[in-house]
C-alpha cells in the first residue's frame, strides 16, 4: 500500500509530466538520455540495423539554443525588413519575394534547374537550403550513420554531448515522396513569426481585431484572427531527392507550417501526436566509439565524404581505403 505521502508525490509528478507535455518546446518531454554504447546500441543501433523505418538528424550540441527550426526562421531578423508590424506572415509570395530579394540568386536557379514559382517551391526551397543554408525545410536522413557524421564530424575529442534525434512516422499523408504534392504543401505554407513575447502579441492583435473603428480587409482580419489563435505546427516529410548529394546522404527534409513562431520557439505537442519523435542526448563519453563504429561498418558515410561523393566513387573505383 503506497501512503499519503507516497500518492502525493506519485499525483505531482503525473501533474508535472502533463505540464511539461502541454508546454514543450524543444522536445524535452521524449528526451532520453544515452550513457554508455550498450545503451546506444540496444535504443538506436539496433532498430536501425533491423531495418526499422525512422528518419534521423544529428546535432553537434545539446543546447536549448539549437532548437529544431527551419534555416530561414533562425535568422528571424533578416526577415522583419519585409514588414513593419513586427509580425512576418511565411506564404508562398513571401518564399518568392525572400530569394528574389537575395541578388541573382533567382536568375541562377532559373538558368539552372527550372522556373522559381509557386508551382516549383519544393525544388527552390531544396536547392537554397543546399547551397544558401536558408530555407523553412529541415534536413533530416533515412541513414543513421549519415546523422551521426554530422553531429559528430569525426572528431576523437569531445567538449558537448551531441544530440540525435528520430522520427517515426503515425500517419502515411504526413509522408510524400511525389513532387507535386510536396510542391502543394510548399503552396500551402502559413507560418507567422513574432519578434515580441507571446502575450504581448496576444494583447496587440486582441485591440486590433476588437477595434471597430479600424479599417482592415477581410484577407488581413482572418490573418490577425489566425495569429491570435496560435494554432501548434504541424509537420510533413518530404522523400524528393533533388541533387547527387541528397540521394548519396539518403535526404529527406521536415516541413513545419500552421503554426506562430514566437521569439524561435514553439510548441512541439501537436507535431508529437503525428510522428513518434525523440531526442537522444548523447553522453560525450561514448562519442569516440561511435566514430569508430561508423569508421568500421560504412566508412563511406564519414563526415569528409557526405560532402564530397566523387571522392568515396573514386576510392571505390581504385579499391582505395576509405
Amino acid at each position: 500500500m503506497f501512503s499519503a505521502r507516497e500518492r502525493l508525490k506519485n499525483r505531482l509528478e503525473e501533474i508535472e509530466d502533463k505540464i511539461t507535455d502541454r508546454v514543450d518546446f524543444d522536445y524535452s518531454a521524449v528526451s532520453k538520455k544515452i550513457n554508455t554504447i550498450d545503451e546506444f546500441n540496444d535504443e538506436i543501433l539496433n532498430d536501425f540495423l533491423c531495418g526499422k523505418q525512422l528518419f534521423y538528424r544529428g546535432e553537434r550540441i545539446n543546447t536549448s539554443k539549437r532548437n529544431l527550426l527551419p534555416t530561414l526562421y533562425r535568422s528571424s531578423n533578416n526577415l522583419f525588413k519585409f514588414s513593419d508590424l513586427g509580425i512576418v506572415h511565411i506564404d508562398s509570395n513571401f518564399l518568392l519575394e525572400y530569394y528574389s530579394s537575395l541578388g541573382s540568386f533567382i536568375d541562377v536557379f532559373n538558368n539552372t534547374m527550372g522556373n522559381a514559382d509557386e508551382n516549383n517551391l519544393y525544388e527552390l526551397c531544396a536547392f537554397a537550403q543546399h547551397y544558401l543554408n536558408v530555407s523553412p525545410l529541415i534536413d533530416f536522413t533515412k541513414n543513421l550513420y549519415t546523422s551521426l557524421s554530422f553531429a559528430l564530424k569525426d572528431s576523437e575529442i569531445f567538449e558537448n554531448d551531441i544530440v540525435l534525434y528520430t522520427v517515426e512516422l503515425k500517419r502515411e499523408d504526413d509522408y510524400t515522396n511525389d513532387i507535386n504534392t510536396a510542391n502543394r504543401w510548399l503552396r500551402d505554407i502559413d507560418v507567422y513569426i513574432s519578434g515580441f513575447e507571446e502575450k504581448e502579441v496576444r494583447k496587440i492583435i486582441k485591440e486590433i481585431i476588437e477595434n471597430k473603428d479600424l479599417i482592415m480587409s477581410d484577407d488581413f482580419r482572418h490573418h490577425m484572427e489566425q495569429i491570435n489563435k496560435n494554432p501548434l505546427p504541424t509537420a510533413k516529410l518530404i522523400d524528393v531527392p533533388t541533387n547527387t548529394r541528397m540521394r548519396y546522404q539518403q535526404g529527406v527534409f521536415l516541413l513545419l507550417t500552421d503554426f506562430q513562431l514566437f521569439n524561435v520557439k514553439y510548441l512541439t505537442q501537436n507535431i508529437r501526436k503525428h510522428f513518434i519523435v525523440t531526442k537522444y542526448i548523447i553522453d560525450r563519453g561514448i562519442c569516440p566509439q561511435i566514430v569508430s563504429i561508423i569508421n568500421d561498418k560504412a566508412p563511406w558515410y564519414r563526415y569528409k565524404y557526405l560532402m564530397s561523393v566523387d571522392t568515396v566513387f573514386r576510392k571505390a573505383s581504385n579499391n582505395l581505403p576509405l
